[in-house]
């Protein structure tokens, strides 16, 4: 299968099996996830891999407004974005890229302003920021999720503050997904997609 595959192959699944997924596709989708890019090379990106069958029979009631569906899934992962290291990181990259000689000193000059400006930003927008950057990994899981027989969907809507209470997850980590992952039992059409005409500017 190539990416070209994988994209137009891809469905929001939400009906699995009871098959267990086996720790090596486990390891195959957090390692798309790890090998994604990211401002900066930042990888703000953090994942708890939640298997336990109560803990998703828990995530399926109030913790996803009531999402039932949710607790058919073999696994689901909590994407979080670390804010404590996401700008931290940003700078130790800077002084790389610095360091090493290869931007303009003009770019590399207006790179560390932005990074000042971000360290200094309210939280929110520190959120949103690092938030962007684990969409990126968590597409790449879902497509390599295609390669692996496996089916996917992106969770949008939780109780971020109860989830992080079940979890243990510290103030420092924002949830910014759940993509659950099993052995789809279902093979639903491909939604529409507007036109290209559509989607560019002209």
């Amino acid at each position: 299968m190539d990416v070209n595959q994988a994209i137009k192959s891809r469905r929001s699944i939400r009906k699995y099996s009871d098959e267990d997924i086996s720790a090596d596709k486990i390891g195959a989708l957090l390692q798309a996830a790890r090998l994604a890019p990211s401002g900066l090379n930042a990888q703000p990106w953090r994942f708890k891999v939640i298997q336990n069958p109560e803990d998703i029979k828990w995530l399926a009631k109030e913790a996803t407004r009531g999402q039932r569906w949710v607790g058919g899934a073999n696994v689901v992962f909590l994407c979080c974005a670390d804010l404590s290291k996401y700008i931290d990181d940003a700078k130790a990259n800077v002084r790389f890229l610095r360091d090493s000689g290869v931007l303009p000193p003009e770019m590399l000059s207006g790179i560390e302003e932005y990074v000042q400006k971000a360290g200094d930003a309210p939280a929110e927008i520190l959120r949103s920021a690092a938030a962007t950057n684990c969409s990126i990994a968590i597409t790449q899981m879902m497509l390599q999720a295609v390669e692996l027989d496996l089916g996917t969907c992106w969770v949008g809507m939780y109780d971020e503050k109860a989830i992080k209470e079940r979890f243990a997850l510290g103030d420092h980590f924002a949830v910014v997904a759940l993509l659950t992952a099993g052995y789809p039992a279902e093979h639903p059409e491909a939604r529409p997609r507007k036109s290209i005409e559509e989607i560019i500017i002209p």
